[in-house]
């Protein structure tokens, strides 16, 4: 009962928070910006009732079979009982990247189709699959009550009520489960995505429901898509999929509650939460089954059914992994956190290296050592940890960005040469991925922006092509190998499933050596004449082994969570790899003549099996229509007008302002606009404003104009009376428009390389205040030392007239250049960065000379004493011509706790930061922290005007705490600031608090 009333007390403050996000959400979510392709890409489209697809010219047959895909799925009766509005997908197949996102403000849905060297389904086919249940479940969401609040706010609202109510789990779980219902295989039948949790769940119990679901610093937490799909799919195998249904029907006319989504929970688990407890099955995982029902048991009917489907799955998987025993030997690391070694690879020499990331690793290739890892280089971004070893280079294949369009880049090779200590990285016209050995050469996977796939060997300087197979169709060769003999090894995935395939390198010919499955199969490679693999056979990663052609071999060699990358010794005698625990992937080996020769027994997947069922998909999933495709223009498809309503969003000050606006942003993502009438900052009578930001060329175009009533200005002037002879003082107030309009043009530069990021960011901005159409508003004349009003029409006023209009003009050019390296999850900042700003601005137009400001800012992060701590200092300097009066604003940070004034300003800050815990404790269900951080500061500030020229100390500590609050997932960051200044000569502190919209 207590908890209870907690949550009572809690309302307001909840539904204050929620207001607020509810208008914040919108304006974020409404300019999401992923990029854009290349302004050279010609468009096309297919259009039909249920849905567009703009695609680039040169991905026709591909859209075609995405137009098939598309159809059958609007065709389906889904299991979530609502048929798909009209939705338009966005191809984009100019760059490197894997992945999709389907949004609703504006509505659309973007396809990264690049294939990844995943053995799942088709890439082009899991993505349409997973991303259009996303389309499905914010159609369910837009009805009743949020379908009424659309009209009055458009799109945005729709994704502001699903981003405060639904959980994110729910939403990729849910897409997750879908896959898997409707492909040949999806997430839902592969161990490498199942195992996290099932590791986790085994050998470190159930985590709190908020850990689960917000993350942690302190512990690796499975992603939202793993928890989602068990959450999903165990609960629609004990409820059926009416649970999520009746969960969205009840958010979408119920958003007007505090937890619809929770509220539609509860009334499920109580109508058929006993029965379930009371069946045999249950009955059967525990002990005292009631003792775990009552524990199970909270308010909130989320914690409950989280508690429910992995109390239960625990018991089972603990069933599972007992029976497992390992047969290797395990290769000693020294990690305290949770770290992965992907692909240890032997060398003649008998060293072992291997790809290393986790909480603590941003990413690099490592010599395991008995006394800690040795870090020999670290890379880029890679989507895929397969590397290669040969002569001492290493070679491996990381994300390349373009210098402008973040739809251009390349999966590229990256070579690292450990005699010279050289890294390199290799461009190329088209992706490349999963580099091997070919005797002295090197092999790899090349697929083409078509999604067409080739076998390539090159020269051991990768300068010189000697030798190319290209696939079939839209056939993706995964993890190939040499197997010493003179034939490619590989994986090959289509749309009828995965086999292996032996291509003979001299003549080309390509000879299957097994048959298709839907079953996951990788990595296969070749000891003498036995070819050893990964598969998913056995609803786990387990090694097989093939001894003969046509058939999958036999069972060669298990563990509890799985073993991935088989890797062979130089003398083929050893196998190395690594196996899966809680704490990561580890390293271990075992003697390839220990191998065991146990039959392959294929098991089905118990989720994936029901919900298959459930979802009953009917059609095939391939091209057997063909529809009529046309020109997209661009010029013609600017405006895309989707959110509109009684606010402003400014996406670039986290504000929000009432009035009116209406919102666009084509299909395409390069123009973006908002314009409307709002009380703004600076206009208490509320001014038009429009802002708008073209990012169709190279040179970003940004455009912001405001124009609005101004009742600021007043004037005295000093009248004489030619009657009395006597002089009067009268002020006049005046009523007048205040136009401000900006015109910014930016040409960004991504130079980023390896493990750091890097940009260029020139620009030129001109800059127009007017104050103009003076009317006369009060006016007063200063007698016995008061000011008393006298009417517009006095004489005196007449006299005076009306100001001339007052125009500035401001011409600023800058340039900001920046270097970080990338960050490993606890980092709080970069171990290594820079960031330098340089501007000047000045008034060069109509013969006004209000002189000039230059500023040069630099931002400087380097390692602190321990993991994780940092050190940081800032430097600034500006210079302002005019000492006796200044027109621009100061354009660099004052010390901490005091505000420079004055021409000449120069500021230093230090601090160091570092972690003090990470509690991942809960207050209630409002509060979730996640990490505690402290920081001390010592500032040094100059200030020099025309009456002194002093110099300025502060100096204190911050405390932080990064947590979520009503289990948002949106991340926060709180705390305080406590210090003492020299200028004042005081104490001084404030609140610090930030909120990330990136999730």
């Amino acid at each position: 009962m207590k908890y209870y009333y907690t949550l009572k007390n809690a309302r307001i403050l909840f539904i204050s928070i929620l207001f607020t996000l509810l208008f914040i959400i919108p304006a974020k979510a409404q300019f999401v910006d992923l990029g854009q392709d290349p302004c050279s890409t010609r468009w096309r489209q297919i259009k039909t009732d249920n849905f567009q697809i703009i695609y680039p010219d040169f991905f026709e047959q591909n859209a075609q079979y995405l137009a098939n895909i598309y159809a059958k799925l609007y065709a389906h009766a889904n299991t979530l009982g609502i048929k798909a509005k009209k939705m338009s997908m966005i191809v984009r197949a100019n760059g490197g990247i894997s992945n999709g996102n389907a949004g609703w403000a504006p509505k659309k849905s973007e396809l990264y189709t690049a294939p990844p060297q995943d053995v799942s389904d088709d890439w082009l086919e899991h993505l349409c699959i997973h991303e259009f249940r996303h389309v499905v479940q914010y159609d369910k969401v837009n009805q009743g009550f949020t379908k009424a609040l659309y009209y009055i706010f458009g799109e945005q609202i729709t994704m502001a009520i699903i981003g405060v109510y639904v959980p994110m789990w729910f939403l990729e779980g849910d897409a997750t489960v879908f896959e898997t219902s409707v492909g040949h295989s999806g997430r839902g039948r592969s161990p490498e995505f199942l195992n996290e949790m099932k590791a986790q769940i085994t050998e470190k119990g159930i985590y709190t429901y908020y850990k689960a679901v917000l993350g942690s610093y302190k512990d690796f937490v499975p992603n939202r898509y793993t928890l989602g799909y068990y959450m999903v799919g165990n609960s629609r195998v004990h409820y059926g999929p009416g649970i999520w249904q009746d969960a969205l029907t009840r958010v979408g006319k119920r958003p007007y509650g505090i937890t619809p989504f929770a509220r539609s929970l509860k009334l499920t688990l109580n109508e058929k939460r006993d029965s379930l407890w009371n069946t045999r099955h249950f009955q059967s995982l525990f002990i005292h089954p009631d003792s775990v029902k009552k524990a199970n048991t909270y308010c909130d009917a989320k914690r409950t059914l989280y508690r429910d489907n992995f109390s239960e799955l625990q018991q089972i998987w603990k069933r599972e992994a007992d029976q497992v025993n390992h047969l290797f030997d395990t290769i000693p690391t020294r990690d305290e956190l949770y770290a992965n070694y992907h692909y240890p690879v032997p060398t003649p020499t008998g060293e072992v290296i291997a790809y290393k990331e986790g909480l603590a690793q941003e990413g690099a290739l490592v010599f395991l050592k008995p006394a800690g890892d040795e870090i020999i280089t670290r890379t880029g971004t890679l989507y895929d940890y397969k590397f290669a070893y040969n002569n001492h280079t290493l070679v491996w294949s990381e994300y390349k960005a373009h210098p402008r369009w973040q739809q251009g880049g390349k999966m590229v090779l990256a070579t690292y040469d450990l005699l010279r200590d050289k890294y390199r990285r290799h461009p190329a016209r088209q992706n490349r991925y999963a580099p091997f050995t070919v005797d002295d050469n090197w092999g790899f996977v090349e697929v083409n922006k078509e999604n067409q796939a080739s076998l390539v060997i090159m020269d051991a300087r990768l300068e010189k092509e000697l030798f190319r197979l290209k696939g079939n169709g839209t056939e993706l060769f995964v993890h190939p190998s040499h197997d010493g003999q003179g034939n490619i090894i590989t994986i090959v995935v289509d749309t009828r499933g995965k086999h292996i395939e032996s291509v003979n390198i001299r003549t080309g010919k390509r000879t299957p050596l097994t048959a298709n499955t839907p079953y996951e199969i990788d990595n296969p490679v070749a000891a003498g004449n036995r070819i050893i693999y990964r598969g998913a056979f056995d609803t786990n990663n387990s090694f097989y082994c093939q001894d003969h052609p046509n058939d999958f071999g036999h069972n060669a060699l298990n563990a509890k969570f799985g073993l991935r990358y088989p890797q062979l010794s130089p003398g083929k005698d050893s196998l190395y790899f690594s196996f899966y625990t809680a704490d990561g992937y580890k390293p271990a080996k075992i003697a390839v003549n220990r191998l065991e020769n146990n039959p392959i027994e294929k098991e089905k997947f118990p989720i994936a099996n029901t919900v298959t069922q459930q979802e009953d998909w009917q059609f095939a999933l391939n091209t057997d229509s063909t529809y009529v495709s046309r020109k997209y223009n661009k010029t013609l498809h600017l405006f895309n007008f989707h959110s509109w309503g009684p606010i402003f969003p400014d996406v670039d000050d986290t504000d929000v302002d009432f009035g009116i606006a209406a919102s666009s942003q084509n299909k395409l993502s390069t123009l973006f606009l908002t314009a409307g009438y709002v009380r703004g900052k600076g206009y208490k009578h509320g001014n038009w404003q429009v802002k708008a930001s073209y990012k169709g060329f190279w040179p970003i175009l940004d455009l912001e104009f405001k124009s609005g009533r101004n009742d600021d200005l007043s004037q005295s002037y000093v009248i004489n009376d030619q009657q009395t002879q006597q002089k009067d003082t009268v002020r006049v107030i005046y009523k007048s428009q205040y136009t401000k309009g900006t015109a910014t043009l930016q040409f960004p530069f991504n130079l980023s390389r390896k493990n750091y990021y890097r940009n260029i960011i020139p620009y030129v901005r001109y800059e127009l205040q007017t104050i103009h159409d003076y009317h006369n508003k009060n006016a007063y004349l200063l007698s016995n030392r008061r000011w008393q009003s006298i009417p517009t029409n006095h004489p005196y006023v007449g006299i005076i007239g009306k100001p001339d209009n007052i125009t500035l003009q401001i011409m600023r050019y800058g340039l900001i250049l920046s270097n970080q390296t990338r960050m490993s999850e606890r980092d709080i900042n970069p171990r290594w960065g820079q960031r330098l700003t340089f501007g000047y601005q000045h008034t060069p137009f109509e013969n006004l000379d209000y002189g000039n400001s230059t500023w040069v800012e630099g931002r400087f992060y380097f390692p602190g004493f321990a993991p994780h701590h940092s050190f940081s200092l800032y430097l600034g300097h500006q210079d302002k011509s005019l000492k006796d009066r200044s027109y621009y604003s100061n354009q660099i940070q004052s010390p901490r706790g005091i505000s420079l004034y004055g021409y000449d300003l120069s500021t230093l800050h230090t601090t160091y930061r570092m972690p003090i815990c990470y509690p991942d404790a809960h207050v209630g269900p409002i509060l979730y922290m996640k990490r505690i951080t402290a920081a001390a500061f010592f500032d040094v500030g100059h200030e020099k005007n025309q009456y002194y020229k002093k110099t300025f100390y502060s100096y204190g500590i911050e405390a932080t705490v990064d947590t979520h609050f009503f289990r948002l997932p949106f991340p926060m960051n709180l705390g305080f600031r406590l210090g003492y200044e020299t200028k004042k000569q005081s104490m001084f502190a404030d609140m610090i608090f930030s909120v990330s919209f990136t999730i």
